[in-house]
Order: C-alpha cells, then sequence, then structure tokens
C-alpha cells in the first residue's frame, strides 16, 4: 500500500511540467498549458507567458514577466516588471513594477518601493 501511494505521488508530481530558470540573461516563451508553474532565480530573464499559468515565481532580480495571465505571482527579488493579468499577488522583495490587467488582484506588498497599478 505505501509503495503504490508513493508511486502515485511521484506520477502525479511528474504529470505537470515546470519551467525553472537559474541561470542570467534567457528569454522564454512559456506555454502555460504545458506548464503551468514557471520559477525564476536567475537575473534579468525574459518570459512571455501564453494563456494562464498556474503560478509564477520570481526570487532572482531584474527579471520581466509579460504576456496573459498567472493565478499567483509571488515576487521576493528586487526590482523586476510583471505585467500580467493576476488572481493573487504576494510581494516580499523590494523595487519591483507589477501591471496588472483588468480586474485588480488579492495584493499582499510586505516590500518597500514596489509600484503596483493597473495597466494602461
Amino acid at each position: 500500500m505505501k509503495n503504490w501511494l508513493l508511486a502515485s505521488l511521484l506520477v502525479s508530481s511528474v504529470v505537470f511540467a515546470d519551467v525553472d530558470e537559474v541561470d542570467n540573461g534567457k528569454t522564454h516563451t512559456v506555454d502555460c498549458k504545458k506548464d503551468p508553474t514557471v520559477r525564476v532565480s536567475g537575473n534579468s530573464n525574459t518570459f512571455t507567458l501564453k494563456g494562464t499559468c498556474e503560478s509564477v515565481q520570481v526570487s532572482g532580480n531584474k527579471n520581466t514577466v509579460k504576456g496573459d495571465a498567472a493565478k499567483q505571482v509571488m515576487l521576493s527579488g528586487n526590482d523586476n516588471t510583471i505585467a500580467l493579468q493576476i488572481d493573487n499577488l504576494m510581494v516580499s522583495g523590494d523595487r519591483n513594477t507589477v501591471s496588472y490587467k483588468k480586474k485588480k488582484p488579492s495584493v499582499a506588498d510586505q516590500g518597500t518601493g514596489n509600484k503596483i497599478s493597473q495597466a494602461k
């Protein structure tokens, strides 16, 4: 029983591919249907999201994430630029610029100098 449960957990965790960038200066286009979770811990990367991602996590610095949408954005890096439709936004980094499309997301901002506004 324990082996079956462990195998089920491993298979279910492999079903969804992730994009995980720890390098610097890279450019990616992400199909959120295939890769619903994006993690950025490198610096000066550019990501363009197609569709709605489940989760975007940015802990690097000077990254750009733009495109369609993300249900949840967690931003702990500094000096990043995010331009998406966002449902939930959590910011603990500093000097980030977030432009949300359409409706205002639920926001928890514990960083300093962050700019969060609706895209024009």
